[in-house]
């Protein structure tokens, strides 16, 4: 395919420590990478304050895909500059359910991050970073908060040690109409709205940046990267396969078939391989990139119809 222009970044798991931080040869890959004239963006599961303060350390562009997908934002603000929100009473439903439960939650409001003074203690345990601190509103209760002054929600993160509590919280929610439940590890689980991904938000930060997910890679490690690692990956798919297939038929007319090819086009047979060579470039390279672009469209539509299927079934299968 056609040079990366841009390389996606995953935080947690991926471009940070185990300690959450940034090594210094990520920082450095960073570096030659942005040398090379390639955007290295962010994209990243926590909310805008915090996802800034390692963009800045990794030394990535200014806009970042935050919330898993439910948001753009920009580095230089900590600000949003796009949100896709769950709907009010699903979220009120949805953080009733995790608190009810018992989980530990964040709710991500924008750039603000709603805890209870719980949470506060039990997410203190292990994010003491500034960008946690900065953008953190402590309130009794979450459900309350955001039933009380109609909060537009974008993500909603609980965790717990207890997989059968995160296995009963998850089937419930996942119940509840205009959510959809992930997770970035085997102890948490986040709430977005089915509209959020983080390779649909990953499209978007390409136009923005004047390229697009063909011209895309990702690096991610959990179930929240899947999105974006399929829609870098699928126009990928569409163009290999459409140039084997070319490449292919082409190849067997000419061991095949070269002499009467050739006699046929009043070619020299000896000219014969230049002239396929050519019809590969002419034309199989233009037909590649537009399967590139309708396999995308395409195996997006049925990734998300399956995806469900799937799902649906696992829920039945736990029932």
């Amino acid at each position: 395919m056609q040079d990366i222009q841009l390389i996606a970044l995953d935080l947690d798991g991926t471009a940070l420590t185990p300690n959450n931080d940034v090594s210094p040869a990520t920082v450095d890959a960073v570096r030659r990478a942005k040398a090379a004239g390639i955007h290295v963006v962010v994209s990243t599961g926590r909310i805008c304050g915090e996802a800034r303060e390692f963009a800045v350390k990794l030394g990535a562009d200014d806009l970042m895909v935050t919330a898993g997908g439910a948001s753009l934002s920009r580095a230089s603000t900590g600000q949003c500059t796009m949100r896709m929100s769950m709907p009010w009473e699903a979220a009120v439903r949805a953080a009733a359910a995790v608190e009810r439960i018992g989980l530990t939650v964040m709710v991500y409001a924008g750039e603000t991050l709603l805890i209870t003074p719980y949470d506060e203690m039990e997410f203190g345990k292990y994010k003491s970073n500034e960008g946690f601190l900065a953008v953190k509103r402590v309130v009794p209760s979450i459900a309350e908060y955001i039933a009380n002054d109609h909060v537009s929600v974008d993500k909603i993160f609980a965790r717990s040690s207890d997989p059968v509590m995160l296995q009963m919280v998850r089937a419930q929610i996942s119940q509840i109409p205009g959510v959809r439940v992930m997770s970035s590890a085997t102890d948490n689980i986040e709430v977005v709205t089915p509209a959020a991904d983080k390779g649909t938000a990953l499209g978007m930060l390409c136009r923005d940046l004047g390229t697009d997910l063909a011209h895309a890679a990702a690096m991610g490690d959990s179930e929240n990267d899947l999105e974006m690692l399929r829609a870098v990956a699928l126009p990928i798919a569409g163009f290999v396969g459409s140039m084997v297939n070319t490449i292919g038929v082409m190849g067997l007319i000419y061991l095949l078939f070269g002499e009467q090819y050739a006699a046929a086009g009043g070619q020299s047979f000896d000219l014969l391989l230049g002239v396929i060579m050519g019809v590969v470039a002419v034309n199989g390279i233009p037909e590649a990139l537009i399967a590139a672009v309708l396999t995308l469209a395409v195996g997006k539509v049925l990734l998300g119809i399956f995806g469900r299927r799937g799902a649906k079934t696992a829920q039945q299968g736990t029932v």
